[in-house]
């Protein structure tokens, strides 16, 4: 999930400080497309990174992967384009390195804090719970996990997959009217 936003992030204002976005501007190319051609090129990686990550836990570690493994892959998708889609929300106005991976920092930190990748989110005070669960973060951990070492389907995590899927669209949308070439 950090191709997603850092490798995007830091791609798209790279660009725009070495004018490349400037240039690309005369072309007929829309923002959409351009964008979405960024948030795609990094999928591909995705494939490689989850069958490497997943097959070196089975060989080092013994996990097995309890559920469907389309189901991991959707899953996966589905949180490296939503992750995408914040890191092209991020870097569609910023114009220095440093800028992007402050703001990068700025919204990752309190995801990694709060949405169970170093230790429970239910462990938090009850009252920020729901704020905790609309994280884009918590919702592909939970994921992950109920794939991975419950064997649950896709059909039984339609919060999480929800929360994934309107944070994909909706900052990629955000991006696309926000985003300017310069």
């Amino acid at each position: 999930m950090g191709t997603g936003m850092w490798g995007l992030g830091f791609s798209i204002v790279n660009a725009r400080v070495r004018k490349l976005l400037k240039r690309l501007a005369a072309t007929p190319m829309r923002r959409s497309e351009y964008l979405l051609s960024q948030m795609l090129a990094r999928l591909v990686f995705l494939v490689f990174e989850v069958a490497i990550l997943v097959g070196f836990g089975w060989l080092a570690f013994g996990v097995a992967v309890r559920g469907s493994i389309i189901a991991l892959a959707l899953v996966s998708l589905l949180g490296a384009a939503s992750f995408s889609g914040l890191g092209l929300l991020i870097s569609s106005r910023t114009k220095t390195i440093e800028g992007v991976s402050g703001l990068m920092n700025l919204a990752m930190l309190p995801m990694w804090l709060l949405s169970g990748t170093f230790f429970s989110w239910e462990r938090f005070p009850e009252a920020i719970h729901p704020f905790i669960r609309a994280l884009p973060l918590t919702a592909l951990n939970d994921a992950l996990r109920a794939v991975m070492t419950e064997g649950r389907p896709l059909s039984a995590l339609g919060l999480e997959l929800g929360v994934l899927a309107i944070t994909g669209v909706v900052s990629f949308l955000v991006a696309v009217r926000v985003f300017r070439w310069q």
